[in-house]
């Protein structure tokens, strides 16, 4: 099943993806089999319970809403929480150090974005006027369906909603201006978290969609130009990893996601670097997720967005 959210900015549905792209909203089909309407949020907290129920009824949807007829949102519209595992490929490590086989680090690196930075799929991503290094990262988002903390490894999947693509969007210059003076300098929040520095979409295809997330191939491309070609079998701490190791430290909630990493081929390491400014177009494809394709936009002067 692939869940999707619709409408307008900030007042999406959510909504289910059929074979032809047509849409059913939820909340009239959830009411016809004779439960309630549900945010996106809930509805992830008891796919395991509901999907079977929605499933049924989808053949008997009350509205089904044309492709094309209206606006894709992200399909978590208000996460709770956006959790970056940082430099967790192996070839995305490499690049950064510059050698084969560079050592990882000793847990995986937990960062937050924060929550508002969601866009859809096809919306315009905001180059802001502080950077001249806007850069993009191809990944996988794990979505959060049951809560909790102190997640076993052997049962992580089952906390587990579905997938997504996700662009862990991060302005270079912002993250790394006064790491010569001291490592402790870092400003990974600053560039991780600027306004729609989180495209996802253009679904979150449920676990059943996806038998094995290490066995995934992820690519970018720049303006038509492949940059980044890899598979998540390069996550050097995998699915169930991640779950089983951040949720030891934060409690998970529905509708919570991991960024799990990317590959090699950031802009930031291409020769020369090339960064994201207006009027490129960012497209990614992860098998089975679909597509990502993000227009970008520089941010306007303050006297000119009046």
């Amino acid at each position: 099943m692939k869940i999707v959210s619709f409408g307008a900015v900030r007042a999406e549905r959510p909504g289910v993806l059929l074979e032809d792209q047509s849409i059913v909203p939820l909340a009239p089909l959830l009411i016809q089999a004779g439960l309630t309407e549900l945010a996106t949020n809930d509805i992830l907290g008891m796919l395991e319970y509901l999907q079977p129920i929605i499933e049924a009824e989808l053949p008997y949807a009350p509205e089904i809403l044309p492709a094309g007829s209206v606006r894709l949102g992200p399909p978590v519209p208000r996460p709770r929480k956006i959790i970056v595992a940082g430099g967790n490929y192996q070839s995305h490590v490499d690049e950064a150090a510059g050698k084969k086989n560079a050592p990882s680090p000793s847990e995986p690196l937990l960062i937050f974005k924060p929550s508002n930075t969601v866009i859809g799929p096809y919306d315009s991503l905001v180059r802001p006027m502080q950077t001249q290094q806007l850069d993009y990262e191809t990944e996988i988002a794990i979505v959060i369906g049951r809560g909790g903390r102190h997640i076993s490894r052997d049962n992580a999947l089952d906390h587990v909603a579905g997938y997504m693509i996700c662009n862990d969007v991060t302005a270079r210059d912002m993250a790394f201006k006064d790491m010569a003076l001291h490592p402790m300098f870092s400003q990974i929040t600053r560039a991780k978290g600027i306004p729609t520095g989180a495209p996802t979409g253009p679904w979150i295809a449920t676990k059943d969609e996806v038998p094995d997330p290490q066995n995934l191939e992820l690519r970018c491309w720049v303006n038509g130009e492949l940059r980044q070609s890899g598979n998540s079998s390069e996550m050097i701490v995998d699915v169930r990893g991640l779950i089983e190791d951040f949720s030891k430290v934060v409690e998970f909630e529905p509708g919570d996601f991991i960024m799990s990493g990317t590959t090699t081929g950031c802009g930031a390491f291409q020769d020369p670097p090339v960064f994201l400014f207006e009027g490129d177009v960012v497209r990614m494809e992860i098998t089975g997720l679909g597509v990502l394709e993000t227009p970008i936009l520089d941010e306007k002067p303050p006297a000119a967005r009046r």
